[in-house]
């Protein structure tokens, strides 16, 4: 078994790192962690860009082998720890395969009113006092739920089984939900589909030793 290091944010509130991480743990790899004080921009430390030139969260070392950007990341771990001697993380099938990375793709990149109005840690720690949203975000957020609606359809799962994608999907429909905004109930249940797998509470609980 190769030495897998993953690096992440000390707050453990990176949706980025919580995706490689929940990846890995799917995969039922053994693997270490190493945390980064963003707060303390030891991200730009000569030290952290000696392992991730980028400077960002997270990194991946396998080894000697080191690679940032989280779907890169697990399109690396999936083809390195393939099904079936490993849990799959994306479908086999192009079609399905090509779906679920389309959605990584836009979650990850698009909707920058939304996470920019709805910062990743109120899905830990949820907000207490109802916000007020731009044009532009509520503009998103019909954008979201309606994308949503399409890819998903009344199926469990964007495919025939969970993905890696469906983390990130409902990760990002999360912080709608922990913003009190009201969802359709087959949004609301996939949300907990996803956020019930043990992988994601395994992460869930780690972030929650930090507010203990």
């Amino acid at each position: 078994m190769p030495n897998i290091c993953l690096y992440i944010d000390k707050k453990r509130i990176s949706p980025y790192a919580m995706s490689v991480y929940v990846a890995l743990t799917e995969k039922g790899l053994h693997f270490q962690e190493k945390v980064i004080d963003l707060d303390q921009q030891e991200q730009h430390s000569l030290a952290y860009r000696r392992i991730c030139p980028t400077g960002k969260i997270p990194c991946l070392v396998v080894n000697d082998f080191h690679l940032f950007e989280s779907w890169a990341i697990t399109e690396y771990v999936e083809n390195n720890f393939p099904f079936p001697e490993y849990p799959a993380l994306y479908p086999d099938e192009t079609k399905a395969r090509a779906k679920c990375r389309a959605v990584q793709a836009l979650v990850k990149t698009d909707f920058i009113s939304i996470r920019q109005a709805m910062p990743s840690d109120s899905i830990f720690v949820p907000p207490q006092v109802p916000a007020i949203f731009s044009a532009e975000a509520m503009q998103d957020i019909q954008r979201l739920l309606a994308v949503t609606d399409t890819v998903l359809g009344e199926e469990l799962w964007l495919t025939e089984h969970w993905s890696i994608a469906d983390f990130d999907l409902a990760f990002m429909l999360h912080r709608l939900l922990s913003h009190q905004i009201e969802l359709p109930e087959k949004i609301q249940a996939y949300i907990q589909r996803n956020f019930q797998r043990s992988s994601v509470q395994s992460w869930i609980q780690e972030n929650a030793k930090l507010g203990a």
